[in-house]
């Protein structure tokens, strides 16, 4: 009985400790409008933040999510008017001023074309001068399929525009999220996925992140509670059912 009477106080403060410093806050985050990942008018803020949430409550914080246009988001992160900035790439030079996350998931971008083309993979990008390919201005793809200007690319001023033309024939293919191509698909009312080939390999597999400011005393004890409840609903099933709920394919 002595033994655990002198053995309690030492057992409660190592369990004290074992808390994070966050513990109850609530932290507030901002990001864009981008479905199908997130969004003010989407179910429950979208998928990306249903993960994010409930990661960090397996750490016991609540996070508020805010949308704002993008160049807002960022200085508001940067000068500490929010927590934390949700669905960020990594850049070299965004880390100078940004602290980062472990992923949270990974956005495939790539080409998509009607199966009557008869085209689904390819080895180097010389193998696509013959096609005409609808690009989104302003969007980025990949470093070497942005730069390749042998190739005949049609710029658009949105992604809707691009997928109405595949479906009309006048692009042979275009570039564009795997995700976000099978949402706008869906919301044109159109069931036709069943006509497009989604062309291997990607162009780039981006993962995003939750990022915050590097002058922000909490950065650490943020996103080391973040990924510690990350990684809590990856290995309970918690984050593969989230994405099959939402529809997403992993």
């Amino acid at each position: 009985m002595k033994n655990i009477l002198l053995y309690s106080p030492l057992i409660i403060l190592m369990c004290i400790a074992s808390l994070t410093p966050l513990h109850g806050k609530d932290l507030s985050m901002v990001t864009v409008d981008w479905a199908p990942y997130y969004g003010s008018e989407m179910k429950n803020n979208g998928v990306i933040t249903v993960i994010v949430t409930s990661a960090f409550k397996r750490s016991g914080i609540n996070a508020n999510i805010k949308f704002v246009p993008w160049k807002r988001a960022m200085k508001e992160v940067e000068m500490g008017e929010s927590d934390i900035l949700m669905g960020a790439y990594y850049t070299d030079e965004r880390n100078k001023s940004y602290f980062y996350s472990d992923p949270i998931y990974d956005i495939n971008v790539g080409l998509v074309a009607l199966k009557t083309l008869n085209f689904t993979h390819f080895k180097e990008l010389k193998e696509l001068i013959p096609y005409t390919i609808g690009v989104s201005r302003g969007w980025a793809n990949s470093k070497a399929f942005d730069q390749a200007d042998y190739l005949n690319k049609q710029g658009a001023t949105n992604q809707i525009l691009n997928v109405r033309k595949l479906f009309k024939k006048r692009l042979d293919m275009i570039s564009i999220s795997f995700d976000v191509f099978r949402y706008e698909v869906a919301t044109m009312g159109s069931h036709r996925l069943n006509e497009v080939v989604f062309i291997k390999p990607p162009l780039q597999i981006s993962p995003i992140h939750l990022i915050t400011s590097r002058n922000n005393p909490e950065k650490e004890s943020m996103m080391d509670a973040f990924n510690r409840g990350l990684s809590d609903i990856k290995k309970d099933g918690t984050y593969d059912a989230i994405l099959q709920e939402y529809g997403f394919r992993k």
